[in-house]
């Protein structure tokens, strides 16, 4: 007899083993989703940190970079001008008139670069963008211009 107690046990056990366990409740489906939905939060607040650490490294290698470059620029644009002084001195050109010639191409060049990037400024100020944000504000845009070029 207690063969027969241990057999009816295990497949008492067996049959709950195999048995689905119970559905959850609603309560319990809800918990389950907030978790889930942290969880998901979570991983693209940490995916956004790390892409975020990761673009800034990029950007300091970058400007490392850009560093380097315009120190060889500037070394070959001194060469350049060191050049064109020899070249005029070779030319007949007294040394001070040869650097005068060469520090006005250096004012010319530099007032062209002065005036390009003055034609620049425009595009820096979200012109587009504010106009969109004042149209959604519900301001009219051609009172918002008129009060922005009063500004200094």
């Amino acid at each position: 007899m207690p063969d027969d107690r241990l057999g009816t046990a295990a497949r008492a056990a067996a049959a709950a083993a195999a048995a689905p366990p119970p559905a959850p409740g609603l309560l319990e489906r809800f918990a389950q989703t907030a978790r889930d939905a942290r969880r998901l939060v979570y991983d693209h607040l940490e995916l956004a940190a790390l892409e975020a650490q990761r673009a800034a490294d990029g950007f300091v290698r970058v400007l490392v970079g850009s560093v380097v470059v315009a120190i060889l620029v500037v070394s070959a644009w001194m060469a350049v001008v060191a050049a064109v002084a020899v070249w005029a001195t070779n030319a007949g050109l007294s040394l001070p008139w040869a650097l005068v010639l060469v520090a006005v191409a250096n004012v010319v060049v530099a007032a062209g670069l002065f005036f390009w990037m003055r034609k620049q400024f425009p595009e820096l100020l979200f012109t587009a963008t504010l106009r969109q944000l004042r149209e959604t504000a519900g301001k009219d845009p051609d009172d918002e211009d008129e009060s922005d070029a009063r500004q200094p």
